[in-house]
């Protein structure tokens, strides 16, 4: 089974998710904004206990993967994060060997790389996240200037599957997959 919602599909049709600490609204498109907390996200293997953050359903182990995003707000995190990330517990934003994000806090913008995170220039608006797993390869880019935020070192993911990563507190994040 897979390890997030089956809210979060990521697919070419648009599915709307209204995250209030995990729930769910709509199913147009998916939206995620952070909130008060509301309501319980149901248990399930892909739930963050603590954190408003998310996994896409649709995990990879081959392939050539391209996504956008529209994130805005004081703090999100975006990117690609193994199956076996932590979800239990706080989510420590910092470099790890799980997760290979961008993500904003206020006016800072950096890359979760290690030892310690690599600045990156502020962003708000359309992100697109491209993940080639054969190379390791996890690169962003901002869309309206189709220009490069930030590749990160070439990752072995070791035939585990990995998925969008999602994160939102005190923002909103609109997903717009790309075919």
């Amino acid at each position: 089974t897979s390890p997030a919602s089956p809210f979060l599909a990521l697919s070419l049709w648009k599915v709307t998710v209204k995250v209030f600490w995990g729930c769910v609204f709509s199913r147009r498109k998916f939206v995620a904004t952070w909130g008060r907390p509301r309501c319980q996200w149901p248990e399930g293997p892909g739930r963050f206990d603590t954190d408003p953050c998310m996994l896409g359903s649709e995990g990879f182990t081959s392939g050539r993967h391209y996504w956008e995003v529209e994130a805005n707000g004081r703090f999100w995190a975006v990117g690609v994060a193994r199956e076996s990330v932590q979800r239990k517990g706080r989510v420590l934003f910092k470099p790890n060997t799980e997760i290979w994000g961008l993500q904003k806090y206020d006016e800072l913008c950096v890359a979760l790389t290690a030892p310690s995170n690599t600045s990156v220039p502020l962003l708000n608006g359309e992100i697109g996240v491209y993940l080639d797993y054969e190379v390791g390869q996890v690169s962003f880019y901002a869309v309206s200037s189709r220009q490069h935020i930030f590749t990160f070192p070439v990752a072995s993911f070791s035939g585990e599957r990995v998925f969008p990563y999602f994160c939102v507190l005190l923002s909103t994040i609109k997903l717009s997959p790309k075919g």
